[in-house]
């Protein structure tokens, strides 16, 4: 029996020989090779995909598992035909790590004002500028999830005074956690950076907007993370204009790759980078991907399972 591979729009040969030196007793098909490929749609027992295209697993009637190529889950749940199947989401530590580095870097950048200096030194201006000590210096980051916990982990062991918030009661040691949206004001009034580490959900689409923005204090600054759509664009560049906001700092877009056409290419108080805070690579995350078919095959759950949301309302 066989293994559907699609991660679409991203390297897929890397992921084939991964697969295919980890699970050799099954046979990997490349989604974009199909054509070319004498496949019996029977055969297939596990999609292995990101971002394929919908309605296409109800051909696999064999089909026993769905397993993501990333942690998000906006594609899949944006098809309302997938097979109620166990649909896997990776969580790969070493992506974690690297978000949680990429934010430290930035955070950091920020409350030494080294933007600054590399700026002084193009006009060969020697001047130093006060700076608070990293334990007044306040990070909030949204959403505690398994990314949202390794990033403001990562901040507080390297000094910074950290809080979350996130729509359940969460705890973190060292870190002030805020739950619901009684609490959301409260977790915003004195954050210098706001890092956004929010899943896209029906409920978090357009989350950062004029409203949460005007609650930061001013020339506060913000790092997103997660996905594109969490934020209202337009508020985001209304509050960089007028100078409320000091600066973002913006790793992933609601269309990507970001226009040559966008505003945030050119915004004096905006740094881009190509959704590159967290890669997922295949030398390390195959492993994940390899021992969840494994536990499927031997009648375990694997994890972390995810709830398609045509299925949670229909168990409502």
């Amino acid at each position: 029996m066989s293994i559907l591979l699609n991660n679409n729009g991203y390297d897929n040969q890397t992921w084939y020989e991964q697969l295919t030196m980890l699970l050799p007793q099954k046979t990997v098909y490349r989604y974009d090779q199909l054509s070319s490929v004498d496949v019996v749609a029977e055969e297939i027992e596990y999609a292995v995909i990101w971002n394929h295209p919908a309605g296409d697993l109800q051909c696999y009637p064999n089909l026993k598992g769905i397993l993501l190529l990333g942690a998000g889950t906006e594609h899949i749940d944006q098809d309302p035909t997938v097979p109620d199947l166990p649909i896997v989401r990776l969580v790969d530590p070493e992506v974690l790590k690297d978000m949680a580095l990429y934010t430290l870097y930035w955070v950091m950048n920020l409350h030494r004002q080294y933007d600054t200096y590399r700026e002084q030194q193009s006009q060969r201006v020697w001047q130093r500028h006060d700076i608070c000590a990293p334990q007044d210096y306040n990070v909030t980051v949204l959403g505690l999830g398994a990314v949202g916990k390794e990033v403001a982990k990562r901040l507080q062991l390297n000094g910074f005074n950290v809080s979350g918030w996130d729509r359940f009661e969460q705890q973190l040691d060292g870190v002030t956690c805020y739950a619901g949206p009684d609490q959301l004001g409260t977790s915003l009034q004195a954050t210098d950076v706001l890092v956004n580490c929010l899943p896209v959900t029906p409920d978090t689409i357009g989350f950062i907007d004029s409203t949460l923005l005007s609650q930061l204090p001013q020339s506060a600054a913000l790092i997103n993370i997660s996905r594109g759509d969490v934020i209202r664009d337009v508020d985001l560049l209304a509050a960089l204009d007028r100078g409320h906001l000091s600066h973002a700092v913006l790793d992933a877009f609601s269309i990507e790759p970001l226009p040559e056409y966008s505003r945030f290419w050119r915004h004096p108080n905006v740094t881009v980078t190509p959704h590159m805070s967290g890669a997922t690579y295949a030398r390390s995350a195959a492993r994940l991907i390899a021992d969840n078919i494994l536990r499927i095959e031997n009648g375990e759950e694997p994890f972390p399972l995810h709830q398609h949301p045509a299925r949670i309302a229909a168990s409502a």
